[in-house]
């Protein structure tokens, strides 16, 4: 009699614990590793304090649109967000506060649309060097990547 009595409220509080876990249970923020970052290049620069451009192509496997902000590079003052256009046959840029990247599809930066100013070169950026870009992702997530600088 005793022991079905123990059994019992082993598996009452067994229950219990259980449910108190479950309502603390959170869903974990997305992860950076399921938005990735691919064909990173720079165009070369002359010498520091230049501007130059790079272009990323941007992959978003997750189930929700990611914005893609706030830039930096230890190898440039300041990396705004861009956007070329053609008006009327005229090339117009533009500076963007974000990009977004719309669920399981991707964004691919290239000359004449999309791209980061890389504004202030803090040395040359000679071909073949690499210039690491870091970027902030609505999710909270923080993502860089190694752009290869090309001539």
């Amino acid at each position: 009699m005793m022991t079905s009595v123990v059994r019992k409220l082993a598996l009452m509080s067994t229950v219990s614990a259980l449910s108190a876990l479950a309502a603390c249970h959170r869903d974990p923020p997305l992860s950076a590793t399921t938005f990735e970052l691919h064909d990173a290049w720079v165009r070369a620069t002359p010498d520091s304090g230049s501007t130059t451009a790079a272009y990323v192509r941007f992959v978003n496997g997750t189930a929700d649109t990611v914005w893609v902000s706030r830039f930096s590079s230890d190898d440039a003052h300041t990396v705004e967000l861009h956007q070329s256009s053609d008006v009327a046959g005229e090339m117009h840029m533009a500076m963007l506060d974000s990009l977004a990247v719309a669920p399981n599809h991707s964004v691919t930066m290239r000359p004449g649309g999309y791209h980061l100013m890389l504004i202030g070169a803090t040395h040359a950026l000679v071909p073949g060097s690499m210039v690491r870009i870091v970027m902030h992702l609505s999710n909270g997530a923080v993502v860089s990547t190694s752009a290869r600088v090309k001539g």
